[in-house]
């Protein structure tokens, strides 16, 4: 029998089912709709290419050339203006596509987020916009392997542990691929999403877009908001009252690696690391506009001939990498003191309201915070004072 992650340190990215040419390992999603690999003994014939593909088990940082940084924004205002932060990515993705390549990314479909492969300028604005979801690799990993034994171009977009996964899946290097992490909070769980959908769609029926990160109120008041079948928004509030944000910002349904991820370490195994830039007042004055910048660290060569062919789309200030690499590389997760077990039974049980009701219940103070927060933006002070506070707190 293969030795494989438990699932204390599995991070899910399916790398080990990818490998098995025999079909015997199969992605089961846990209590929490954690996918965690499972192996049938009846079609493993223990040949250890599983143990091989696992980035859990094995070392997750990679030498690197050169570390570089940089604030990026995109030129087209609207690409901007749908994509979380500065619309590097797209950027990025477009020198891929001109040249005739193929590239991938979390998607948002059938309810669910999916890695899939695009080839069309178009398609991008699938992957715009952050997903407090973990997405779906399916055969995404054999996709990629193909389209590069085959001398095609690609870009690889996920999570610092889903490049890991890829890294460990091909067991090789290939100069043909281009790989770009998000800096990431954690993964929550797939199943009290599925919850929060379920209760969205009790509110308001007539639900059917969600954007995690809407910034109609500005980039530093990021919204969760919700859309009707006609694009009229009829749903948008932050972290001091949605159910969902809340949870995942305080790290209450993570998966279990994330509380001790080793993925977001220095040097990464990734080409090119993206990531938000709240602090662009500090950084680059003149970038802030509050409509959004990326972060970007460059780790290799070939990550910065990628990103000098896509610097005609962006505007591009590059910074000293020792400001930022920091931010980039600790964000591990100190696991709450709280009855994890209960929690999923709970989910499981209860009726969707009463859950959330317990877990992260719409309190007077929540409101209360919510309103001035609004209405400090209605001024135009919730910039001003949101620096105020970040400054006292450090």
């Amino acid at each position: 029998m293969p030795k494989l992650a438990d699932k204390t340190i599995c991070c899910g990215c399916s790398a080990c089912a990818n490998k098995c040419a025999k079909g015997a390992i199969v992605m089961t999603p846990d209590e929490g709709g954690f996918l965690n690999p499972m192996v049938n003994n009846s079609l493993c014939v223990e040949c250890g290419l599983c143990e091989k593909a696992c980035p859990a088990i094995g070392p997750t940082s990679e030498p690197t050339a050169i570390q570089r940084a940089f604030l990026i924004q995109h030129k087209d205002e609207t690409i901007r203006r749908q994509s979380t932060s500065g619309g590097a990515f797209t950027a990025i993705a477009q020198s891929i596509i001109d040249e005739g390549g193929i590239v991938y990314g979390a998607c948002m479909k059938d309810g669910g987020v999916f890695h899939i492969g695009v080839e069309r300028t178009e398609d991008l604005a699938l992957f715009r916009n952050s997903k407090y979801v973990q997405s779906d690799m399916k055969g995404a990993f054999k996709e990629v392997k193909a389209h590069l034994a085959a001398n095609r171009s690609v870009c690889f977009s996920g999570t610092p542990c889903q490049i890991a996964g890829l890294k460990y899946y091909l067991g090789k290097s290939y100069e043909n691929l281009l790989t770009v992490d998000v800096v990431c909070h954690a993964i929550p769980s797939p199943y009290i999403f599925e919850r929060y959908v379920e209760l969205t769609k009790k509110r308001l029926p007539n639900a059917q877009k969600l954007v995690f990160r809407d910034k109609k109120r500005g980039y530093s008041y990021s919204t969760m908001a919700w859309y009707d079948a006609n694009g009229k928004n009829i749903y948008r509030d932050s972290y001091e009252i949605d159910e969902w944000y809340r949870l995942f910002l305080h790290d209450k349904c993570d998966r279990s690696s994330c509380y001790a991820c080793k993925y977001q370490n220095q040097p990464r195994m990734s080409d090119i690391t993206i990531w938000d830039c709240y602090n662009a007042h500090d950084l680059c004055p003149e970038m802030d506009d509050n409509k959004g910048t990326t972060n970007v660290i460059v780790w290799t060569e070939k990550g910065m001939s990628v990103l000098d062919k896509a610097k005609h789309d962006v505007r591009s200030k590059e910074i000293d990498v020792r400001l930022t690499i920091k931010a980039a590389t600790e964000h591990k997760r100190e696991r709450p003191e709280w009855d994890e077990a209960t929690f999923y039974k709970d989910a499981h049980d209860m009726q969707v309201e009463d859950f959330f009701n317990k877990y992260v219940p719409r309190t007077f103070k929540a409101h209360v915070a919510s309103v001035l927060r609004y209405l400090l933006w209605r001024v135009g002070l919730h910039d001003t004072v949101r620096r105020i506070i970040q400054k006292r707190r450090s």
